[in-house]
């Protein structure tokens, strides 16, 4: 199957950016907007300063991948970068098994990694935008001051 940009983003259309952030405002900044989505839910963002950050929803980690847009339009394209930022061959995968995206949704983790979910096809299904970014930033806000390994008991959702 091959793969185009089309799969492996999601359109902001539509979307209130800000909503989508308000569960990730212990991790992200109120300076930052966001640019592009992932198919796999994962947000780049645009800091004041031009700066273009990576959101990994699955693992919570927020890193610089470019310092302004012109030079992440350039980096996103190779292929190393794209095979660690949208990683093609999962979502060529989780289309192959029929699964399919309806505007405002991305594939979302039914177990995140950091609950012991995996980066498999059978672990993602196709979630509402504000459902998916609200749900990991819940779970990842409560888990980010656990030490690893940490038996994890309850988790609570808002």
């Amino acid at each position: 199957m091959r793969i185009t940009w089309n799969e492996l983003t999601v359109s902001m259309d539509g979307v209130d950016l800000e909503q989508l952030l308000s569960e990730w405002r212990w991790l992200v900044q109120d300076s930052v907007q966001p640019v592009l989505i992932s198919s796999l839910g994962d947000l780049f963002l645009r800091h004041e300063d031009g700066r273009i950050l990576w959101l990994d929803t699955g693992t919570a980690e927020l890193c610089e991948v470019a310092s302004d847009a012109a030079e992440f339009k350039e980096l996103m394209v190779q292929p190393e970068n794209a095979n660690s930022w949208f990683i093609p061959q999962l979502v060529g995968d989780i289309l192959s098994q029929g699964k399919q995206l309806a505007p405002g949704e991305c594939f979302s983790y039914q177990v995140l990694p950091a609950l012991g979910g995996k980066m498999e096809p059978d672990n993602f299904e196709a979630t509402d935008l504000q459902v998916h970014f609200s749900i990991a930033g819940q779970i990842h806000r409560q888990l980010h001051d656990l030490p690893p390994g940490t038996p994890i008991g309850d988790i609570s959702f808002e």
